[in-house]
């Protein structure tokens, strides 16, 4: 019941967070919005999908991929800095607080990444398949990469590095997808391009959902990713008990 009610308290603190919102939901829009525009009705002949369907993908994730900072900037300014004491007042354990931020994190993000996929399904008539399915999706790979950045924050001694980290991790993964480039077409390039960043994890669900065909591949993704979650969520209880106690 604590979890619940401080999940939720920090999940009305996010919606506060207007410069967040800004960043991770309106500047999204306005770039499908403008690359929708340019893409018309063309096609990706190799997913059998729109290419404008393609690119609601792209930077659906390629935002996703920074909704960590939430969860960091959360944990260090209630339980690493002089706040921390008053934290420390409350009737719960500091670890209980981190967890219902990194969950209202995660929904937030979630939130914010649906509001999108609904605008596309609507404005642009983007073929998303099973709603419910782009859910789960998003909350799979949100909870992944609140996961990678509360052990970011939680594991490393400065919070600037951390931060740099941070965003070499959301830069990396788009990098690896192939979203600016094509990778090498040499070991182990070709692997970690199509399973080894939540990014490519996160696209190669949602384009089995959209067209129905790769689902073996897509349920690849879902094993990787949650095995990763786990072990991430073991990392972070080890680093936790070391930060926060």
């Amino acid at each position: 019941m604590i979890l619940l009610k401080s999940t939720y308290y920090n999940f009305r603190r996010m919606l506060r967070n207007y410069l967040g919102m800004v960043i991770l939901l309106v500047t999204p829009i306005a770039l499908i919005t403008v690359f929708g525009f340019l893409a018309d009705d063309a096609m990706n002949e190799t997913l059998g999908i729109p290419v404008k369907d393609e690119v609601v993908v792209i930077m659906l994730f390629a935002f996703l991929m920074f909704g960590g900072f939430y969860t960091m900037e959360y944990v260090k300014g209630d339980l690493m800095s002089s706040m921390k004491w008053r934290m420390h007042s409350l009737p719960y354990q500091a670890h209980t607080h981190a967890y219902s931020i990194l969950i209202s994190s995660s929904l937030f993000n979630v939130l914010q990444s649906f509001i999108i996929v609904i605008y596309t399904l609507f404005v642009y008539d983007v073929h998303w398949g099973n709603l419910w399915l782009v859910f789960l999706i998003l909350l799979t790979v949100s909870t992944f990469i609140q996961f990678v950045f509360i052990n970011l924050v939680l594991g490393v001694k400065n919070y600037k590095t951390a931060e740099r980290l941070g965003t070499a991790f959301g830069i990396g993964s788009v990098m690896l997808a192939e979203v600016w480039f094509k990778m090498p077409d040499i070991a182990p390039f070709p692997l970690l391009s199509t399973y080894g960043n939540p990014f490519s994890l996160g696209k190669n669900m949602i384009f089995a959902n959209m067209t129905g065909e790769n689902t073996d591949k897509a349920l690849i993704s879902l094993v990787i990713l949650i095995i990763a979650t786990i072990i991430l969520a073991i990392s972070t209880a080890y680093f936790g008990r070391r930060k926060l106690l």
